[in-house]
């Protein structure tokens, strides 16, 4: 007696002998495909046609009720139908029409991702030729990839129906696929579980013969394709009339809204009192709220961003009142601050009450720590109602409330006490020195014929020139003095920082410093840990070359002091040199506390802060030391 049973939660066949075989049938079964299992003491197999057929061979003198199992259980593989007495096997067609079949709905494909591209592989060979089984697929895999194509089919290589089946079969192999890593902005991007994921015909295509079957399926097919195509016409159609239906809507109440809003800006000149603050009647909104997310249609909106605390403070220079004398036109106003209205016209915009700055040139050429200490301030213009100030706003020039702050909690001055880094008598210095300048100028361009010299290529002889005539009176060019140049004279400020820049280079002050061989001095700059870096050396060779992207850089060999070696370093940025061997107390840059037991350092300045430049500067000033370089405040 031979028992056959199918294990379907394996997939496999299983062939239980009552005695031991002969080896003739066991070499048979190994030839196909079967192995035995020394525990469950049987033969057994993956399910498919060729091993149902051979176990079949050892079980046709079973019972009928055990024929009808084996049918039974047979019949749950999709693709294999099969008799008792079968002894052939052959491919089971399916029931399925070539447009169904070509039908893609995800929801009825059972798609299990979380597998190995091989298990993957599998699963998509046996759906496809379950589905397609007059198609010839090559489905390929490896650790990282799927390969897919249609080697054989047929439909003509150039038809519908290859491209039907070639668009359902890319949508498999992409079901399958998913993100395991989203990064689009790195250097390799988003990684996937497998890559490949397009069906492809093969380059060698084959076209099979057609069968009449076949025929009648290809003709079925077309004309369901004809009756879509008419649908989505039909459809298409149909969503475009709905959308110009939706759009002569959407244009109504357009119409509608255009005419309500008129009405309310109309409205809302009609409620209004408009007075311009002359500049002695000009006061200040200390610490407006302006919300981080700005240009809001409403007042609503940016009190909903002022209540989730995203906001800052700002001061606002109110230049302009606007006092609504009815609730409604307030209202109105509020709801649309996006408009564009005349009465909001060449007002905001940023400014600073510093001294050191008529232009921002001044602003752009102070180093990043100056820089910190100027403080900005905004113009506006102040909304009332029942002389309550409600809201003020900062168009930056335009003709609409482009930032709104909210005043609750602000105060009204009339100065806002802006801490000015000059005092009176310097200033006024500075505005003499500035005047003597412009008039050098003037002298250098007039008497040497050099009109035009700032923009052409006579600026190398109007700078020498400039020079020498600084130089002969004894005039130290700062930045201080370039700063109090009047706005009107715009070009000539631009033209004296590049002066400035040009004339006091590393290169230039080394040149003008004229070290000499065997020269003691002490440098000054900020090392690569971002402290004062303190050298004392005797200066062997000072070389002017380039060093990587610095055109202009200084090459200094020297001997530090307690070295006999000479060792040699690039400078190319900011650095101070004094002459002789100087010594900076650690007081100047730290902080010395002592304790009983332990004396503690703290540096008073973070990483590369350049305020450090400043202390050694005033430091060594006051004992009437200069630095003969000085390229982070340089002095013509």
């Amino acid at each position: 007696m031979t028992k056959l049973l199918m294990n379907d939660q394996l997939k496999g066949i299983e062939i239980y002998f009552d005695n031991k075989p002969s080896k003739d049938i066991r070499d048979n079964l190994k030839s196909k495909g079967f192995r035995y299992h020394g525990v469950k003491e049987c033969w057994y197999a993956k399910q498919n046609i060729k091993t149902i057929a051979e176990a079949q061979k050892y079980t046709q003198d079973q019972t009928e009720a055990q024929e009808e199992t084996i049918q039974q259980t047979e019949n749950s593989i999709t693709d294999i139908t099969l008799t008792a007495a079968q002894t052939k096997t052959q491919k089971t067609i399916t029931n399925m029409s070539l447009w169904d079949s070509t039908r893609w709905n995800e929801e009825t494909n059972n798609i299990n991702k979380s597998q190995t591209t091989k298990e993957i592989a599998s699963d998509i060979r046996k759906h496809v030729r379950s589905r397609f089984p007059l198609c010839k697929f090559s489905i390929t895999s490896s650790h990282s990839s799927i390969s897919f194509h249609i080697v054989s089919s047929p439909y003509s290589k150039d038809s519908k129906h290859l491209e039907a089946i070639q668009n359902y079969c890319t949508k498999l192999l992409e079901s399958y696929k998913y993100c395991t890593s989203y990064d689009p902005y790195g250097d390799y991007g988003s990684s996937y579980n497998f890559y490949g994921g397009h069906a492809s015909i093969d380059y060698d295509y084959t076209q099979t013969e057609k069968t009449e079957e076949t025929q009648k399926n290809i003709v079925d097919f077309d004309n369901k394709l004809k009756q879509a195509e008419q649908e989505e016409e039909e459809q298409k159609e149909l969503d475009y009339q709905k959308a110009e239906l939706e759009r002569e809507q959407e244009h109504a109440q357009h119409l509608i809204r255009q005419t309500e809003e008129a009405k309310q800006v109309e409205n809302i000149y009609n409620n209004i009192t408009i007075a311009d603050l002359p500049e002695d009647k000009q006061y200040f909104i200390i610490n407006g709220q302006f919300a981080n997310l700005n240009k809001n249609n409403t007042l609503d909106q940016y009190k909903e961003e002022i209540a989730k605390n995203d906001f800052y403070l700002n001061n606002v220079k109110i230049q302009k009142e606007i006092h609504f004398q009815t609730e409604e036109a307030l209202q109105h106003f509020s709801n649309m601050l996006l408009n564009d209205f005349t009465f909001l016209e060449n007002t905001g915009g940023s400014y600073t009450d510093d001294v050191r700055i008529k232009t921002m040139t001044d602003y752009e050429n102070m180093t990043q720590e100056e820089q910190k200490t100027v403080i900005f301030n905004l113009y506006g213009v102040a909304i009332y109602y029942n002389n309550e100030l409600q809201f003020v706003v900062d168009t930056q020039g335009y003709s609409y409330a482009r930032y709104v702050g909210l005043v609750e909690g602000s105060t009204v001055t009339k100065h806002d006490n802006v801490k000015q880094f000059i005092n009176p008598e310097q200033l006024e210095e500075l505005k003499q020195k500035a005047d003597t300048l412009e008039d050098y100028s003037v002298q250098v361009i007039t008497e040497n014929n050099l009109l035009n010299a700032w923009h052409s290529d006579k600026w190398n002889e109007y700078k020498e020139l400039l020079k020498t005539t600084l130089s002969e009176n004894n005039f130290k060019l700062t930045n201080g003095i370039i700063q109090q140049l009047l706005e009107d004279h715009e070009q000539l400020k631009i033209c004296m920082y590049r002066l400035l820049k040009e004339v006091d280079g590393i290169q230039e002050q080394f040149k003008q410093a004229d070290i000499k061989q065997g020269q003691k001095v002490t440098l000054f700059y900020i090392s690569d840990f971002g402290g004062i870096a303190e050298s004392r050396v005797t200066i062997d060779k000072v070389e002017y070359t380039k060093y990587a992207q610095y055109d202009r850089a200084v090459k200094l060999t020297f001997k530090p002091q307690g070295k006999r070696k000479l060792y040699y370093n690039y400078f190319y940025s900011t650095l101070l040199v004094y002459d002789g061997w100087l010594d900076l107390p650690k007081e100047v840059l730290n902080t010395i506390e002592h304790t009983k037991d332990f004396v503690i350092t703290k540096t008073k300045y973070g990483s590369c802060d350049y305020k450090q430049y400043d202390e050694i500067i005033k430091h060594f000033e006051a004992q009437g030391q200069m630095p003969i370089v000085n390229t982070y405040k340089p002095i013509i």
